[in-house]
C-alpha cells in the first residue's frame, strides 16, 4: 500500500500540470485576429438549415487591419480568427477595403463561436503609454 500512494501523487501533480496548460489552439501562418466586442459595429447570423455564415462591419482599425493583412497575403492563404476560434483559412484574392466581412461557418468553428458573440467587454490589449 506505500507505493500506492507516491503513484497517486504523481498522478495528481501531472494533472494539476496539464490543468495550467494553455486551452487554446496553436494557429501558426497567416493570421487575422478579430474580436467580435472589440472589432465590430454590427454583425448578423444567417442560418438556413445546415448554412451559417457570419457577416460583419468593421470599425476602422479592423478594417485597416483587414486591408493590410488582404495586402500582405496575396495569394497566399489566410486564417481568419475571431474571438479565438479559427473559421476560415481561404486564399487571399485580392485586397479587401470595404469593412465589411462574411464568413461561411463550419458546425465546429459554429458550436465554438456562437457563445462567445455575446461578450460586450472588449479585452484587446491597449497601447502602453511611454
Amino acid at each position: 500500500m506505500k507505493f500506492l500512494l507516491p503513484a497517486a501523487a504523481a498522478l495528481l501533480v501531472s494533472a494539476a500540470a496539464m490543468a495550467d496548460a494553455p486551452s487554446k489552439p496553436v494557429i501558426t501562418g497567416n493570421i487575422l485576429r478579430l474580436d467580435s466586442a472589440c472589432d465590430f459595429t454590427e454583425s448578423s447570423l444567417n442560418i438556413q438549415r445546415d448554412n451559417l455564415s457570419l457577416s460583419a462591419t468593421l470599425n476602422k482599425a479592423a478594417a485597416a487591419r483587414l486591408q493590410q493583412a488582404t495586402g500582405d497575403f496575396l495569394n497566399q492563404s489566410m486564417v481568419v480568427v475571431i474571438n479565438d476560434v479559427p473559421v476560415s483559412a481561404p486564399v487571399v484574392r485580392t485586397v479587401i477595403n470595404t469593412g465589411k466581412v462574411q464568413f461561411a461557418l463550419g458546425r465546429d468553428a459554429a458550436d465554438k463561436l456562437l457563445p462567445t458573440l455575446l461578450e460586450t467587454t472588449c479585452y484587446q490589449e491597449k497601447p502602453q503609454a511611454k
